[in-house]
Parts: C-alpha cells; structure tokens; sequence
C-alpha cells in the first residue's frame, strides 16, 4: 500500500513540475506597464522628465513641479550640508521659469477653469522666495551634487508647450480645516500594512495606526510612496506642503490643519492627529481629501489600496520609479553610512536579568481559615553564547520549574535549536504541537512542516493576561497561571501577511506589547533550499515520549516534497514507528498539501487546501484513518474529520467574520460535528468579539456564545467575556469583568466581578490596590466569595538586572526579563578609527528619541543606558542633534538600529568626530572661473560621498567632512588623493584646468 501511495505522488508531483504555474494567476508583465528600462547613465545624464499621454485636459504645470519636489527631496544630504550661492541661484532660476507663463495660457485657464484658482495669487506665491524654499525644498539641507539635475529640470520645463487646457478640479473646490488633539501613538494599535496603487505595491511595511474603526496613515512616509510635495517637521509635530497647485497648501500645527479639499468631501469631523518620533498619523479620510483620492482598507489582509487617479497617473508613477530606481539606491547607500547597524550577539557570559514575586496568603475555606506563602523566580541570562531561562513557582497548589537553553544562528546551517521545555513541531496525521521536556533543532534553509495553524508560545510573569490579536482582530485570551507560561494553539494562518500581536496586562496595572508577522506565499522556499527538523521530547501531559526527523527539499518555489520518519510512545508502553511523506504546492493565492503516513496494519491520508479572494479567505482540511494508530489518533478511534475555515472583512466598519467547522467520525461512538461563527471589530479603542458555538454528538446538542471586550474606555482599561449557554437551556453560563485604572502616578486601582454558574460558589469580587514604588510594586488583594468564603493576599514583586563586569546592580518594578538593554558609549573619535582608545574624551549631553525615556543623557563618561527595550523586532533610536552642542562635532551615525535580546546588555560605541574643511579655487586656462564645474570627494576606505560645484568666483569649499582618507576630483580631469585630519583646515589654493 506504502509503496502504491508512494507512486501516485510522484506522479502527481510529476504533473505538477510541467504546472508549476497553475496558480499564478496574479502575475503580471510589470515591463509592459512601465514601457522601456532606464539604465544609470541616462538617468544621470539626462535627467528631464518624459512626459508622455497627456491630453488637453490635462494641466502638467502640478505633475512637473510635483516631479521636482521629488526629485529635490531624494536629493536631501543627512550630513546637514549649507545651501550654496549655486544653489540659490538654481531655486531663483526655476521660479523665474514658472513666473513667466504666456498670457495666452492664463486666458486658457480662466476660460477652462474659472473657478479653479487665481493665476496672479500663484505668480505673487511664486516669486516670494520664502514661500517657494519652503514648499518647494521642504528641507534646509540639500546635496549639491544633484544641482545640475534641478537646473536642467526647470530649465526644460520651461520650454516646454504651455499652451494646455486647465486642471479640472473636483466638486468640492475650496479651503477646508480640521480642528485636531494632538495625541502620542500607543503601541497596541499599530499595524503593519501593505500599500498598493492600483495593482501596484508601492510598500510591504506601512506602519499604519488603529484606533476603532479609524485607520490612520504615516503622512511622511505616504507622501513619499507617492512623490508628493508634503514635508513632516517630527520636532514640532508639523506638517506643510501643498498638492496640484502650490497655491493649494496644506498646513498642520497648533491644532489645526488647512487644506484644499479635492474631493467632495469638503469638511472632516474634527478628532485626533497622532504622532511618534518618526511621522504623524492622520485620519485617512483626511488623506483622501486632501489629495482627492479613493483608499480602501481590507482589514483581512491589513493591505491599502489606492484607486487610480487621473492626478497621480500610474504610467507616470511607474516611469518615475523606474527613473529614481538610480537616485534611490544612491540615496540608501548614503543612508546606510549613517546608520549604525548592531548585530547583537549572545555573551559567553551575560548579564543576569531577574524576576521576584512574593506574597502572603491567608483564607478562608469551608469555615477553614489558613496561611501560606508563595513565591516565584525568574532568571534569565546569556550562557555559553547561548540564551538561558528558568522560572520556578511554589504555592498550595503544588511547584512548577521550567527552563530551558536556546540559540538562534543567522550564518550557520543549523538556525536554531532548543533544550528543556520545547514546543514540538506539528506532523499532520502524526502528533500536533504540543509541549513537553526535550530537544528541538531547526536546520538548513527552511523548512514547511504544516501550514494549517501555528503555536504562539512564551513566558511572563504570573497573574498577567495575554489577549492574541491576528491583522487586529482579536483572536482569544489567556490568564497566565503559577508556571508564568501563556502557549496558544489553533492560531490562524493564512495565504498572505499574517500580522500578529500580543498585548499583555498585569496586575499591578503595567501593560506592554509584542508585534510580528508571518508571510505565507510562493517565496517560503527557493527552488533547490533543503530544509530539515529534528525532536526528541517527553510530553507534558502524560509523560509519553516521541522522536521526530523531518526533512523537506523544495524542487520548485512552487513545491515542496517532504518525508518525516517519527518513532512514538503509546499509552500501554509500546513504541510505534511511522514513516510520513508530504507534498505541497503554493503558488499565487492557493496552497495544496497531501499528507500520507502507515505503520503496522494501517496507513492515514490527509489534503488540505487554502486559498483567497478579493474579500475572503478559506481553507479545508481532510483526513482520513484506516486502522492508524499515533498521539493524533489514539487507539485508532478516528476514522474521518474534517475542518472547514472561512475568514472574511465586512466593508463597514471594521467588522471581521469568520466560519468554522469540524466534523469527525469515531469507530465506535460515532459522528462529533461543530460549529464556530465569529464577528469581530473595534469601536474607538474598543475591541469585541462574539463567537456562537453549535456542538452535536450521539447524546445531545449543543449552543453557547461567548462575548468578548477588551481596550480603553475613558481612563479606564477594561476587559470582560461573557458565556451565555444558548442550548439544551438558555441560562447565564460566566461573567468577568476587569477594570483597572491608576488613582495617581502611583496608586493603581482594579476590580474584578465575576459569575461562575457551575462553580459552588456562583459569585465573587476581587479588589486590588498597587502601589508603585521606583524599584519595586506592592498589591493588596481581596477576593469574597458569595458563600461566605474569602481570600486576601499581600504580594511584593520588583525585578533586577546585574552587570558584573561594569558593577552595575539596577532595580525596577518593570521586568528586565523579556525585554533588552543597551548601553551607548559616545567618545570623541579623534583618530577617526570606530575605536575608543586612550585619550580620547567621552562626549556628555547626548540624548536619543525611540524609546521610552527620550529626555535621558550620556553622563561625564559618555554612556547612557536604556532598559526596557522590545526584543521581537530591531528598535530604531535617533541622535537628537540640537544635543550634540558643538558645531563641528558631527557623529559617524546619527541612527542606532538594534535588535536587543534580555540577559545582556548590549555595548554600543558611538563616534562622534571634529569634521574637517577644504576650499580651494579653480580657473579655466584663461584664468576665468570654472563655475559649475562639478567636484567630488569620496571616500578611499567607505561610501561616503561629498558633491559641491564652482561657484561663481570660482571658488568651493567642502565643510563638516569626516576625517579619513579621500580622492578629489575636479570635472573629469583633474584627480587627487589626500588624508582629512579631525579639525583640519586645508586650502588647496588656485588650480588651473589643463
């Protein structure tokens, strides 16, 4: 049979290579879109735009100076780089051309348009010079080295035909505002987005902000998707810029903001505009006015899409990203030089991360009344390289200890492994994940054991509550018991971005978050990769043990072949052996999986099947048993099941709905058949959920419903469940409600009712008071029971973190024990080598935006430490300049990017260096000035780059330059090699051209 089944497979998978392609039904020939490739030279060289299918409808006056305000903001040097005369004079040069419009254009606007704008308020806003620095450039440092580009730009725009009907403007047509609080960002309600225009995706990471049924969208990070003229100032929190006409401005400060609207929604109801360190957030209605487009938001794939707009042509965007693909790699290797990237590693030995809960119990129980103590430990540190935990908790209830010895490996063919308490992999058919006592090891380039569902899985301390969002719905909701472990299953995966996130609460009020995704797509493997897992565990649950080898390889991106070889333990002491294969093919929208496994008599046969559509996603997932015995299937009682899954997002609101069910059939008790039905949704900063069960079997059917709620409500936190039994009677099944606010900055306040209907004692209230103390938290707790039944508790918890090497000891009532530390080491870099070496002063003063304490300073030794760092994803921290109060101090970086991980705090060094100076004069031959002439400095040992250009007396000067060895080059002729001190003045004098 083994060998029959085998044979099918390969036959199917030998159809399958000839369609590999079967599914790829969203592909599309981008080529055809764009028209023509652009190579580097002819972006470079020439630099004018080719604008093309313009009717005489249309107005390219907006598009150009739309283009050149991209084309001058891809061009803004982070190295702070004073304007010159030149290019003072290249801004004077464009809006001259724009002032000089013929009068037979103007007549044709008045005549098409009359009611679209003022053609002589635009010629005043033109020529005020301050007014088009500061709408036009949008920033006061520019990279000179791209002045030629803005020249020729302006210069060809204006000799181009003028003579163009006017821009027709949308219904609404006139100056709208909005009244808005300013409001910080939390960071629960983020989501990470797709954004597309049209059937373009212009990004794969639009950090998107939340709240109820609102989306609101990055305005810097927008704007720049689409080469729009909007410019953010992050330190004060504004916005200027303008779309269409320059005389369409929109602006944003003090609470109100003011813009054209271009659609015919003319007034917004006031509310919120958000902000963090990096963008604003706002209301993307607001969007939508403001640049009249049409945004739709598919909260089931967290995905954007933007209609196509006759303003923002698609042949146009594309050709222009097609133009900038040059300018933007440019543009990210100068970034990349002013970014410091951290790649963290674990310590021989780390620091020790710990966690302390203690308390006194005294109760009262069936009129005994009786004191205990309880306790718990957490401990967390680098080990040998590797990550190493270990919890334990004692109580009435007995003791827990878990523990185990980690590590994740980027360069090396085995990616991870893990020792002590594992979570297994899922084998369909074999055993699901499960958790146990064990070794696990992940290797090679991936792997794709089961794409039904995931485990999400992790410590925290005791008492806290995890809710599980999916693409911000929430998902289910666990109350972390004594062994401090939350472990999910079932989670939902699907075909697609899988953003998931898991907000955590605890009982003295703290609250924190952990975000990440999982992409499901034809890229999981490339073509060729091999992938292999191994397990060895002893399950929790009943100390039964199991042995597991899983290896795939995938033959195509599209599919996968795998074979797994797993040896378990029964429940009468037998071990049963059982070789499974697998195929899946995933390729567009859907995924195929078969699964067949056999040992002894019988043999199992699994399909799963997913896919999507424009509004929902689904999958099913069949099996079927014949006389097979594993832990899925134990004593081979299950002959059948099947899973049907169904996920969908309604266009109001932000309702999600999902449809479940599952049916198995059992040899000898007969049919289980189950119903789930969910509606999801957020209202402000609310989220609910209300799931309808229907269960039937041999004996009886079935109904309850749960209702869930979770999120802000004033200034309280509150969340609360209710399970309502709908069938064989309708009654009151379970009602808890918590809510918890804080009294003071620190005094936290909450309570907690709750009804158990099948419990003795039906009702309850538990009171709660914290006080917050710097280094430590003191609760008080006290729980009555409805049957006279009482419990009180006092607890005492602080948490600690201990640098041996440094002596640092430091105490928080915040845990260190999942989240990172790292320590910034700013120095005065003299001899310009990355390297703090002796004699070299420590720079004090320096203070970093990105994490919760921004207002903290490097001290006389120039460190600065920052605790409570999140570790799931790399964390962004910026220089905030106007601290660094020397002028010709520049840092070698002024972005840490740092992805942190508890138990070691993490050494940065951060250079800051005196720049150098360098002018010089260069003469033609005549002995005329070489004006316009360009000059480059670069870099002989990195990519750092300088650009200036002769000005008119011929003379250049390159300021802030960071010391190092470089190669001037003047024009195409003259080239030279030199070494910049730290501090250096060097005057090259005259140099003749040859």
């Amino acid at each position: 049979m083994l060998i029959a089944i085998f044979i099918v497979c390969v036959f199917v998978l030998i159809i399958s290579l000839y369609w590999e392609n079967l599914f790829d039904l969203n592909t599309k020939d981008k080529s055809a879109l764009i028209g023509a490739d652009f190579s580097v030279d002819e972006v470079i060289n020439d630099p004018h735009e080719n604008v093309t299918s313009q009717n005489d409808d249309n107005d390219i006056r907006p598009q150009k100076i739309h283009d050149l305000h991209g084309k001058i903001k891809e061009s803004t040097n982070t190295n702070g780089d004073k304007k010159s005369d030149a290019n003072q004079a290249s801004i004077k040069a464009f809006v001259s051309e724009l002032t000089q419009v013929s009068a037979s254009h103007k007549k044709v606007l008045k005549e098409k348009a009359p009611n679209s704008y003022d053609t002589e308020s635009i010629n005043t806003s033109l020529v005020t010079k301050g007014k088009i620095q500061g709408k036009i450039l949008g920033s006061p440092r520019q990279n000179i080295s791209q002045q030629q580009e803005l020249v020729a730009l302006s210069t060809g725009f204006a000799q181009e035909n003028t003579d163009v009907s006017a821009h027709q403007y949308s219904i609404c047509n006139r100056v709208s505002s909005y009244s808005y609080q300013r409001q910080p960002t939390s960071d629960e309600y983020f989501i990470i987005s797709q954004l597309k225009y049209g059937q373009e995706v212009l990004s794969d990471e639009l950090f998107a902000y939340q709240e109820g049924a609102v989306q609101y969208l990055p305005i810097q990070l927008f704007a720049e998707l689409l080469l729009l003229p909007v410019q953010v100032d992050e330190a004060t929190s504004s916005l200027n810029g303008w779309y269409l006409d320059p005389e369409r401005e929109i602006e944003l400060s003090n609470g109100l903001l003011s813009y054209w609207a271009n659609n015919g929604v003319c007034d917004i109801p006031n509310g919120q505009v958000f902000y963090d360190d990096w963008d604003l957030y706002l209301d993307v209605r607001l969007v939508e006015s403001m640049f009249g487009l049409t945004i739709s938001f598919d909260g089931l794939r967290q995905r954007f899409t933007i209609q196509v707009s006759d303003d923002i042509p698609l042949s146009l965007l594309l050709a222009r990203q097609e133009r900038f693909k040059a300018f933007e790699a440019e543009k990210k290797r100068r970034e990349l030089q002013h970014i410091l990237v951290v790649d963290s590693q674990n310590a021989l030995v780390g620091d020790l991360a710990g966690h302390v809960d203690l308390g006194l119990v005294s109760q009262k129980v069936l009129e005994t009344q009786k004191i205990s103590d309880e306790g718990f430990v957490q401990l967390r540190s680098d080990l040998g390289g590797h990550n190493a935990y270990v919890g334990y908790s004692w109580s009435d209830s007995g003791q827990y200890l878990n523990g185990y010895v980690e590590k994740y490996q980027k360069d090396s063919w085995i990616k991870h492994y893990r020792v002590g308490s594992v979570d297994s992999h899922s084998l369909p058919l074999v055993s699901e994940s499960m958790a146990g006592l064990g070794i696990k090891i992940s290797a090679g380039d991936g792997f794709t054991d089961d794409f039904r569902s995931i485990v999400i899985e992790g410590e925290i301390e005791p008492d806290w509550d995890v809710e599980l969002y999916r693409n911000n719905s929430l998902v289910s909701i666990q109350q972390v018991g004594a062994d401090a472990r939350y472990r999910f299953t079932d989670v939902p995966f699907y075909i697609g971005t899988n953003q998931y996130q898991l907000r955590f609460f605890g009982p003295n009020g703290e609250s924190r978050n952990e975000s990440f995704s999982k992409v499901l797509d034809n890229s999981v493997l490339e073509k060729g990769s091999v992938g292999v897992n191994f397990g060895a565990m002893v399950r929790e649950d009943d100390e039964l043990a199991q042995y597991y080898l899983h290896s795939n390889w995938a033959l195509t991106e599209n599919i996968t072949a795998g074979i797994s070889l797993v040896n378990q333990e029964n429940a009468k002491g037998d071990w049963q052996f059982t070789p499974k294969i697998n195929m899946n093919l995933l390729g567009g929208q859907n995924l195929l999986q078969l699964n067949f496994a056999h040992n002894g008599e019988g043999y199992a046969l699994g399909t799963v099947l997913q896919g999507s559509s424009e509004r929902f996603d689904w999958s099913a997932d069949w099996q079927l048993f014949d006389d097979f015995n594993s832990w899925e299937n134990s004593q081979s009682q299950l002959t059948q099941e099947v899973n049907v899954n169904l996920n969908a997002n309604l266009d109001i609101s932000s309702l999600s709905v999902s449809l479940s069910g599952n049916w198995k059939e059992y040899a000898h008790v007969g049919e289980y058949f189950q119903l789930n039905g969910r509606l999801a949704g957020q209202f402000k900063r609310l989220s609910y959920s209300n799931d309808i069960r229907w269960q039937s079997n041999r004996s009886q059917d079935t109904v309850n419903n749960r209702i869930a709620v979770s999120g802000k409500l004033s200034d309280w936190y509150l969340r609360s469940y209710l399970d309502i039994d709908i069938l064989p009677d309708i009654e009151l099944n379970q009602w808890v409600i918590n809510a918890n606010t804080s009294l003071s900055d620190d005094f936290n306040y909450q309570v907690e009712m709750s009804y158990q209907a099948k419990a003795e004692t039906a009702h309850s209230i538990r009171n709660s008071i914290s006080y917050l103390f710097d280094q430590s938290a003191v609760r008080l707790v006290v729980e009555n029971y409805s049957d006279g039944d009482w419990f009180a508790q006092l607890k005492w918890n602080s948490s600690f973190l201990w640098q041996p090497t440094a002596g640092k000891f430091m105490v928080d009532r915040a845990s260190y024990i999942n989240t990172g530390a790292i320590t910034i080491k700013a120095f005065q870099d003299d001899n310009a080598n990355g390297e703090q070496d002796e004699g070299e002063a420590p720079v004090k003063g320096l203070s970093f935006s990105g994490h919760s304490k921004p207002s903290l300073k490097t001290d006389h030794k120039g460190e600065l430490l920052i605790t409570h760092l999140q570790t799931t994803q790399a964390q962004r921290l910026r220089l905030n300049e106007n601290s660094l109060t020397d002028p010709f101090l520049v840092p070698l970086a002024n972005v840490i990017s740092v992805e942190p991980h508890p138990g070691h705090i993490e050494q940065i060094l951060f250079p800051i260096l005196y720049t150098a100076e360098m002018e010089g004069k260069v003469l033609n031959t005549s002995g005329s000035p070489a004006k316009g002439l360009s000059i480059v400095l670069k870099s002989s040992s990195s990519d750092r780059e300088y650009a200036v250009r002769v000005e008119f007396d011929g003379v250049f000067i390159f300021d802030r330059i960071v010391p190092g060895d470089y190669q001037l080059t003047i024009g195409d002729r003259l080239s030279y090699d030199m070494q910049l001190k730290p501090g250096a003045y060097l005057d090259l004098g005259e140099i003749t051209l040859n």
